[in-house]
């Protein structure tokens, strides 16, 4: 989401549920390949290392940058929106069908390979369609409704990821894996018919908002972005303000997995946990009008990382099911609330006539590094266990909000 071009202050009749069941759709593959995946990969003996290097397979979501301008100019010169998402999301489904086909659990080298280049694609697809929704809550979205707009962005997406992936895992008690991949693949599908009601998504976009002559090159893009005073700290804090949730969050599941849970608890956890990041997500969109944005990062950071320390508490076979799901609770709250004000705040730096580009850069960036971070973790869980890890990426998260409290303490707060 990024800072709206317009003037109005109500929300046009019918645009928020549309955005939502946009972000809903983008949520079912990525709750798929963050939540259960790892699950059955774990199950069929896969290293914590290489179920790690699952984030680095959301390559296409730190890309996408380059190519988000040429998606812009696309609907600028008369493509509709739908026509964009109606194709993105039917491929997409159509690539989850043929993952089920080829089976979610690895029993070869082939099918590894084979699983990991669907779920590369299928990423690049719902990248793509990432770049036309965030486009549309920017025409669509007025300032002064910045925060709900984020809200029912982290919401919705959190919701697709509940359907995509721990629904799928309670699901898979009853069928066989590669039945129930079919439901993310068949909600994808149905959400094309909520979106195509809105009348926004099947008119061409206004000219008015197009870029202008002077500046609508990649090179102005990227150039202008990076030259604004400040920039350089902030896009360190975007790589690192999440570092905490990105090396430890990825662990969480095998974690449970490696301590007896079946599939089944696994996917009821993370479908009860996940419903307190929907409550995270209002309550950072409450604090950042509340208390402002510098104030907000920072206690939604610290939040982030002391929950993520807590799963020390949970690491290992004696711990017991009401530890494992108040820390759950807590560090959801958390995530929500503390992705909620980032985006928030990446919002404030994006310039007018690019705001989408803007944001999508700061997106891409953070996702690179949580990638990263992705696969730090794993290699610390292999070598040191699920404690080590959750309290490292604890201290290092409580590290980057130590630094951005102390360059701003005494300006802004």
């Amino acid at each position: 989401m990024t800072q709206s071009t317009t003037s109005q202050v109500y929300i046009p009749k019918g645009i928020l549920t549309t955005l939502l069941a946009l972000y809903l759709a983008q949520g079912l593959p990525s709750g798929l390949f963050a939540h259960a995946l790892p699950v059955f990969w774990r199950e069929a003996g896969v290293s914590l290392t290489w179920i790690g290097a699952l984030k680095l397979l959301a390559l296409p979501w730190v890309l996408k940058a380059f190519w988000a301008p040429f998606v812009d100019r696309s609907l600028m010169r008369g493509h509709t929106p739908f026509s964009w998402i109606l194709r993105l999301q039917l491929t997409a489904a159509l690539l989850l069908s043929a993952l089920a086909w080829l089976g979610l659990v690895p029993g070869s080298a082939t099918a590894l390979v084979g699983a990991a280049l669907l779920v590369m694609t299928i990423n690049l697809l719902m990248a793509t369609q990432d770049i036309v929704t965030d486009g549309l809550a920017v025409r669509w979205i007025a300032p002064h409704w910045r925060g709900l707009a984020n809200t029912i962005q982290v919401a919705g997406y959190k919701v697709g990821m509940l359907a995509g992936g721990s629904l799928l895992l309670i699901v898979t008690g009853y069928l066989e894996p590669e039945t129930a991949l079919l439901f993310p693949a068949l909600l994808l599908v149905a959400l094309l018919f909520v979106v195509g009601r809105s009348p926004g998504m099947r008119q061409p976009l206004s000219l008015d908002t197009a870029p202008d002559s002077n500046g609508g090159s990649l090179r102005a893009a990227f150039i202008g972005l990076w030259r604004q005073p400040g920039m350089a700290f902030w896009l360190l804090m975007v790589i690192g303000y999440k570092v905490a949730d990105a090396m430890g969050s990825g662990m969480i599941r095998p974690m449970l997995s490696d301590a007896g849970w079946s599939s089944q608890a696994i996917g009821t956890f993370t479908l009860i946990t996940t419903l307190a990041g929907l409550i995270g997500a209002a309550l950072g969109g409450w604090l950042y009008t509340l208390i402002g944005g510098h104030r907000a990062l920072i206690l939604a950071g610290i939040a982030q990382a002391l929950t993520i320390m807590a799963w020390a508490l949970a690491a290992g076979p004696a711990a017991n099911v009401s530890t494992v799901y108040g820390v759950g609770l807590a560090e959801q709250l958390a995530d929500g609330a503390s992705t909620v004000v980032l985006f928030a705040m990446m919002m404030n730096v994006c310039r007018r006539q690019w705001a989408g580009t803007d944001f999508t850069v700061q997106a891409s960036i953070q996702v690179v590094a949580a990638g990263l971070f992705g696969v730090l973790g794993g290699v610390i869980a292999d070598v040191g266990g699920y404690a080590v890890l959750m309290i490292t990426a604890g201290l290092a998260g409580l590290g980057v909000v130590g630094v951005y409290a102390y360059r701003v303490i005494g300006r802004t707060i």
